[in-house]
């Protein structure tokens, strides 16, 4: 689930940043291109790095199970990245869009189809589902790092 259940989604993260990007080209703010906002770029380029990252390591995992191998913490780490950069783009296009952010596709003024409303909607469910980010972080530590449990109480 943690693997087949997000390896859509470093192509996914791709195509909305790709149309973060393409509407920060086009969009002024300012008097000026909204991508010529440093603070724009660098979370753009940023983000783009994370998703280029979380693409890489869905593939090596597909290469481990391929060729037989264990996964012990592999799927629980690529989870929690998959979806806290979709939570960040998520964020990232909402701040870009403004009051825009919200609208939904049904709506004339909405910007991208509103799809980014959607996407942010969605993501913060999507660390839940299939282990939350703090279990799975547990799971990277015993497992993948050889740290102890933690204590229960």
């Amino acid at each position: 689930d943690r693997f087949w259940g997000r390896f859509y989604k470093a192509p996914m993260l791709r195509r909305i940043l790709a149309e973060l990007v393409r509407y920060a080209n086009v969009t002024p703010r300012g008097g000026a291109p909204l991508a010529r906002d440093p603070g724009i770029r660098r979370r753009l380029a940023t983000l783009a790095t994370d998703v280029q990252a979380v693409r890489m390591l869905f593939y090596r995992i597909a290469w481990m199970i391929r060729e037989g191998m264990p996964t012990p913490y592999e799927t629980a780490l690529v989870k929690v990245m998959a979806d806290e950069t979709g939570q960040a783009v998520a964020a990232l296009g909402m701040e870009m869009l403004g009051l825009y952010g919200p609208l939904t596709q049904d709506s004339r003024w909405a910007k991208l189809n509103g799809l980014i409303q959607h996407v942010y909607q969605t993501s913060l469910g999507q660390t839940i589902a299939g282990g939350t980010s703090e279990i799975l972080r547990s799971t990277v530590a015993t497992r993948g790092l050889g740290l102890p449990a933690e204590a229960r109480a």
